[in-house]
Order: C-alpha cells, then structure tokens, then sequence
C-alpha cells in the first residue's frame, strides 16, 4: 500500500485529505510544518509528499527546498495544496523549486485522487518519478524569490487586515442594529416574556406581558419573590422551578396568576437559562401565555366526552333490554333519554292504522320523575309535519310554536303544555311506521337541538323499532303455543275417536298452524327460534357471519334468510362450496383470471367474488379451504379488495361474506390447517346451528313439510302418521340431522300405498301386524303378545288404576306383569 505524507498546520485540512486518500486506498502519515515533515520522512518510507504553503516554523517552500536538497527524498513527488498563494506567480516559483504539481484549495476530491493515482502510477518500483528539467538555483536566488513573494503576501495581509478591521466596525454597526432589532422584536411578541437574575429579580418584561398582568414595566422590573400577581401559596413551588431551570430543566408548567385588577387567570410557561460566554447560567427565562380560554375550551370538550360516553352506555344498556316487557322497556328508554340529552319531556307515540292519528303510549317528564299516558293528536289538521318526517325521517325545530312544520300542533298542544323546541324520529317497524319517539323543549328559552343530540335520539328510536318487532314476535310465538297446545288437546281426542284405526296420530294440514316459515325455514321450537332472532340481528348489517353446525342442519337456508333479509337483497347470493372446487382451480374460481393467465385461460373469467359485488357471498365448507388460498380471503375482509388472476391491479369490491362449516377451527387451528387471523376475521358473529336432536319438537313439522312435498312429487295422497311412529322418530337421534329425514320420508312416500305412512325401520306395531301372513308368527303367545302390546299402547302403558292396561284386559296387575315379563314385552325408553 502507497503512503503519502500530508503536511498543514490546520487540523480540518489535514482530516479532509485523510479520509480523501484513506478512502482512495492508500496510507497516510500527518505532520503540521515542514520541520515535523522532515522528520516523518526520516523514519518512514513516503511515496508522495503533499504540502500546504503557508505554517509556522518551516513553510512549504522552505521544506520543498530542503527535501530536494536531500539525496534520499530529491526523488519524491512533491505537490503544494494552498488557498493563500494561488498567484500564477506563486505557482510558478513552485515548480521553479521542484514541485511536481500545484493544486490550489478547494479542490474536489475526484481531482485529488485521479492526481494521486497518477504520479504514483508513473513512479516504478525501481525508479522515482524524474521531474522536469529546470535550472538549478542558488540558495541566495532562491532567498531573494521567496522574500519578494514574501513580501508581497504580508502586503496582501496587511491590505486584508486593513479590509477586515473595516468589517468588523461595519459589523459592530450591524450588531448595534440587530441588538436593537431584538429589543424591539422582543417587546413586539405576542407571548409575554420574563427575564430574571438567579435570585429571582425580574430584570426584563416585554409589553405582551405588561398586558397580561396589567403592570407597567417599571412596576415589573425590579421586583423580587414573591411577586404581587402570583398566589402566596405557589412561592415554594415557584422556588423549586427556579433551582431546576438554573440546572439545566427545561420546565413546561401552569400557575395561577392575578392581573392587577384582581382578575384570576391561568398563565402557562416555557423555561430556560441564559449562559454568559463561558457557558455560566446568569439569568433565566420564562415565555408566558394566558391559557384561560384555551382552558375552558379544553374543559367543554372533556364535558362533551363525557355525555358521548354517557350516551353510548346509555344505548347499551337499553339495547340489553330486548325480549323484556315492552312497556316497562319504554318507561326506561324515556326515563334514561330524558336524563341524558337532559329534556323535560321524552314520549313514545303510536300512529293509528291509517295514520291519520298519533296515540302517546307512553310519556316521561323530568322535573316531576313521573311517568304519564298521554292523549291523541289528529295529523290530518297538520299534512306539513307528517310530510316532513317522511322525508327527513327527523325533524329538528327550535321554535316548534311557530316553525311551518309543527305551528298547527300550537294551540292544542305545544302551547298548553310550555312546549318551545322539539326534536321527532319516526320508529321503524317490518310493517311500515311503527311511530314517533318525540324530545320536548319546556320552558320561556328555545333548544338549538345539536347534531349529536340527533344522532343520540336516533338510536334510541332504532331501539324501540327493535323492542316493538322483538315483542310482536314474542307474542307470536306465545300465540303458536298456544295454538300448539289447543292442537295437541284435539289431537288427543282425534286418537280416542280413532284408536280402531291403528291409534294413529292424525296431522290434518289444513287444520295445523303449528308451521311457521322464515325464508323457507319450517320450525316451531324455542332453540331455532333463538336461531333466528340471530339472524334477524345480524341481517340488516354488514358484519360477516360464521354458520357453525353439523351437516344437515340448514346452513345454506339460513345463509339465504341473511341475505334475503338484508339491505342487499336486490343484489345477487352467490354460494360456493370450498370442498368441491379442484385446488388448483380455486383462486381462479374466487377471485377470476385474465386471458392467458395459465394454460387453458383462453378467455378472461369474472369470478365469484365480483359476481356478488354489492351482494353477499356464502363461502361453504371454510374449513376445507386450502391453507395458501386462506391469505387471500383474508386480505379480502381487511381490505375489500381482490386481485385477478393474472391481472396487475387491485379491484375494490362491497362484498358481504356469510362462511360455514361443520368443523371444529379451534381444533383445525391447533392442527395448523387453518389460519388464527383469518378465524377471528370471519368469526364477527358467529350462529350455532342447532342439530335435529336438539330440537325435537320440529321433527312432526318437518315430516308434515317433507310428506306434503313428496306427495305432490310423487302424485300421493298420504293423510296418516301412526303416533307411535311418530314417537320412534322423535326418539331417534338422527346423525344426519334434516337432510337424512327428508331422504328417509322420500323413500317412505315412495314405498307406502295407502294414506298412512309406512316408514322402513319405524313401522308401529300395528303396521308390523299388517304384514303378509306368510311372514308372521301365528302362534298363541305372538297373538297375546300383540294384544297386550296394542292395549298398552292405548292406555299409554299406565297398567294399574282406571283406564289402566290390566282393567281392560281383565287381569290382576300382577297376572299382567307376569305374563309382560314372560313374553318380554318391556316399555319402550325415550332416547
């Protein structure tokens, strides 16, 4: 490695050209005058010499004489880097003294190296590089050139003196100005400034401050702790900010202040030091701002806070009141809204079927805690206001007795009752308008009803939409039990009327109302109900569902009530079955492909996705899903968007997503076969679908569903169900849940040829008596057996007391139980 000597008596230059040459590749060894260059030449082995002019001790000319005076160092290359002699003439006597190259500062480092590169390249290993032939001087030629240059430059200094002296008067001019300039500034800041010595005397106070306190500045300066506007209490704690600004703290604080009128304020402050040129704190510092306003500003807003967070607790709680009494749940909605938008009357009001009336069912006012029935107001007189709430579906009034819209309401009503603002929202219902939930202004002021006063109110109208549509549905189905148990009470007199016709359990469809539908869905029991109140929850909303049951069970009916059900309606259900879809194929399937994405993509494809874009899609079987499709799902509920196969953009979609599957993800999770955030994106609401036996009541519904259906298909006129059949069928835990029923009554209607059903497996006893002669047993104890059986059945093996098996059949209990065990009959037990 090539090393080059640099020599300058200035630190920055000699550092620059070492990282220049170091970074270059080469070694470097530093000296700061020619004298210390002469000895680093002696005790190292230099390639390259470069050399500023002007230091102390020995100059550069000095020591580029003295190096070609010297047979070992004559032969180095030699080059001056200067910014004081850069005249042609300087360079000129350079080279005269043996230089190889004159280089004048500042030079770019390129140039640098590029030279560098170059004189040491020329330089073989065994011959120095030889420089141009000059004449030889004589030591008192060379004195003479170099004291004229000399000379000449401490001429140039002194002119230069001369020139900076004239800049530094011209300076302190421009000092004296900017001095000035910042007094003035300083006096001129809108924030108020305090200057005091470290005893805490103040010793500077700028007019903002002087307005703030309401002191002149020769009343401020000068005055010592504690200060006439400052609380007594505060002078500990105003000490100890005064020691820990002192040692360096910058302190961010808030004081309580008095203006000289007396007048409290809040003053905010910003600290520091002020250091001497020797780095000692002399004085300290404080920018002051009243913050009083900022303040009560920062105190509305935590106040709104507050309501906002009173509101959402208040809709909370009253939303955890559905399925309660629908009366008491509106004493507490108008008692909580009263309170939290606090109004002095909040009511609840039900339009007449024509809507031409409006009935107060229930009225709250605040001043009195007092809960009132309120009478009938007649609409037809005031068309302005129903008009309006249909349009707006909320009306906002602040002088309601004189506003177009709610004027003619002054004289009956506002007016009586010292009503000035009011604020209406229409209630929802499935079957139009339920009614109006109305906030009443009372008093001599009027209201300015705020935009989150009607989001608020809002709300709890949503509220009340979904309580009045919760206990419609709740009296509904107290109406189907009802009707379930007069059925039941008729059924039972049909069977003793009809026990010579094979005790068989007549369900007469035109008489049954025990069926009742929701999207094609045939249910009567409280766990499908639960079911659907789930759905009708979750179905006007956005979020995505997670339909979780066993096979059979009804996902995809209850994926297609969601749908239907939803605001997306009118927009396309599009279903994929994720097992079904060949692997390869999937993302293709899902999300389309471009023409010549892949072999056989002979033409763009739109996929399942942006086929339902505004619609919903209904993802079965999600757990089959391929682990490295399952990324891609999920950016889709992130982000709402896809990317087509072999397309290069991204398409935002409105997609909802409805998922199933039969299988347990926790377990898959654990298993590592399906992803743990994709598990959480599509478990927003999830929906456990009961299986069949769990809800053992629907089983009579769904075989009168599934025998009406059949008989239509099959051109059969099936009336019958034995009740003992019905029985083994209720009984039977059926592990493929509806879809295993319905095949087994297709194959029952198909095989039987009479108006009772015959179901393979499940036949009655008195259907198995039924059978071809050839195929029974004709012996005495089997005749008896069957006897005892039909009887039993009858008395619904009740076997002692009246109406009890042993009274009809004329035997002692005892004779009976003898002759049941002896022909082991035993009852049967329910599953």
């Amino acid at each position: 490695m090539k090393t080059v000597l640099i020599v300058d008596d200035i630190y920055e230059n000699l550092y620059l050209l070492k990282v220049i040459l170091e970074e270059a590749g080469y070694n470097t060894i530093e000296a700061n005058d020619g004298k210390q260059a002469l000895n680093k030449l002696h005790k190292n082995s230099i390639d390259l010499i470069i050399s500023d002019i002007l230091m102390p001790v020995m100059d550069g000319y000095m020591f580029c004489q003295a190096c070609k005076k010297e047979e070992a160092f004559k032969d180095i290359p030699f080059v001056f880097y200067t910014s004081t002699y850069t005249e042609k003439l300087d360079e000129e006597f350079a080279l005269k003294l043996g230089a190889t190259h004159f280089l004048r500062k500042p030079t770019d480092s390129e140039t640098i190296t590029k030279l560098v590169q170059k004189l040491l390249n020329e330089a073989t290993p065994n011959t120095k590089t030889q420089p141009d032939e000059k004449p030889e001087f004589t030591e008192q030629e060379v004195l003479k050139l170099y004291s004229k240059r000399l000379i000449s430059k401490l001429e140039q200094k002194n002119l230069d003196l001369e020139n900076e002296i004239l800049e530094r008067k011209q300076a302190e001019v421009k000092l004296k100005l900017a001095k000035e300039f910042n007094d003035k500034l300083i006096m001129s800041m809108q924030e108020g400034l305090l200057i005091v010595d470290l005893e805490g005397k103040i010793i500077m106070a700028n007019n903002s401050l002087c307005e703030i306190l309401g002191y002149t500045q020769g009343e401020l300066i000068g005055l010592n702790l504690p200060y006439p506007f400052a609380k007594k209490g505060d002078l500990e704690k105003m000490l100890s900010i005064k020691d820990d600004v002192i040692k360096g703290e910058a302190k961010s604080f808030k004081l309580e202040f008095y203006k000289k009128t007396g007048e409290k304020f809040i003053a905010s402050f910003l600290s520091g030091n002020i250091l001497n040129d020797k780095g000692e704190v002399i004085a300290i510092f404080a920018t002051v701002k009243d913050i009083s306003e900022e303040e009560k500003a920062k105190k509305i807003l935590e106040e709104t806070a507050l309501k906002s967070k009173e509101k959402k607790r208040v809709i909370l709680e009253l939303a955890n009141l559905l399925g309660e009494d629908f009366s008491k749940s509106l004493n507490k909605i108008t008692q909580l809204s009263a309170q939290v938008l606090n109004t002095e009357r909040v009511s609840v009001w039900s339009f007449s079927p024509n809507k031409t009336n409006i009935t107060c069912e229930k009225l709250y006012q605040l001043k009195d805690n007092l809960h009132k029935e309120g009478g009938s107001i007649n609409l037809k007189t005031n068309p302005n206001y129903i008009e309006a709430l249909e349009k707006f579906q909320t009306i906002r009034v602040k002088n309601a007795q004189h506003d177009s819209i709610t004027e003619k309401f002054s004289k009956d009503y506002l007016i009586p009752n010292n009503i000035t603002s009011v604020m209406d929202v229409l209630i929802n219902s499935t079957k139009g308008h339920y009614g109006i939930i109305c906030f009443e202004h009372v008093g001599d002021t009027l209201r300015y009803w705020t935009a989150e006063d009607q989001e608020f109110a809002t709300s709890i109208a949503n509220i009340v939409s979904l309580m009045f549509e919760s206990a419609e549905r709740k009296q509904a189905e107290q109406n189907l039990v009802l009707a379930n148990s007069e059925l039941k009470k008729a059924n039972n007199e049909l069977n003793i009327l009809r026990d010579q016709l094979e005790q068989e359990n007549f369900y007469l469809r035109n008489e049954l109302d025990l069926v009742f539908n929701y999207e094609d869905m045939v249910y009567g029991s409280a766990e499908f109900s639960n079911v659907l109140t789930e759905v009708e929850k979750v179905a006007p909303t956005n979020a995505t569902v997670m339909l979780l049951g066993e096979s059979g069970t009804g996902k995809e009916l209850l994926a297609r009530a969601i749908h239907n059900t939803s605001l997306r309606n009118d927009k396309p259900l599009i279903k994929v079955n994720c097992s079904a879809i060949p692997r390869e194929l999937i993302e293709s399937e899902l999300f389309g492909h471009k023409k010549g994405s892949f072999t056989g993509a002979t033409n763009d494809k739109v996929g399942k996705f942006e086929l339902a874009d505004g619609g919903t899609v209904f993802l079965d079987e999600i757990g089959e899903l391929p682990l490295d499709m399952q990324p891609k799902i999920l950016r889709f509920l992130q982000e709402g968007e896809i990317e087509t196969v072999g397309g290069t953009k991204f398409k935002k979609l409105d997609v909802r997503v409805i998922a199933a599957t039969n299988r347990n993800l926790k377990e898959e999770i654990k298993k590592k076969q399906f992803r743990e955030d994709l598990y959480f994106r599509l478990n927003v609401f999830p929906i456990e679908v009961p299986p069949l036996r769990k809800r053992r009541e629907d089983i009579p519904l769904l075989i009168e569903h599934f025998v009406d259906k059949f008989n239509k298909a099959y051109d059969k006129n099936i009336k019958y169900i034995p009740a003992e059949t019905m029985n083994l069928l209720k009984s039977y835990d059926w592990p493929g849940n509806i879809r295993e029923l319905e095949n087994l009554i297709e194959r029952a209607s198909i095989l039987s040829t009479n108006e009772t059903l015959l179901i393979p497996g499940f036949e009655s006893t008195i259907q198995k008596t039924k059978q071809p002669i050839s195929n029974k047993d004709l012996s005495f104890d089997t005749a008896q057996r069957n006897h005892i059986l039909h009887v039993l059945d009858k008395c619904n093996w009740k076997i002692t007391g009246k109406d009890g098996a042993s009274t009809l059949l004329n035997l002692k209990p005892s004779t009976l139980r003898d002759k049941m065990t002896k022909l082991g009959i035993l009852k049967p037990t329910k599953q």
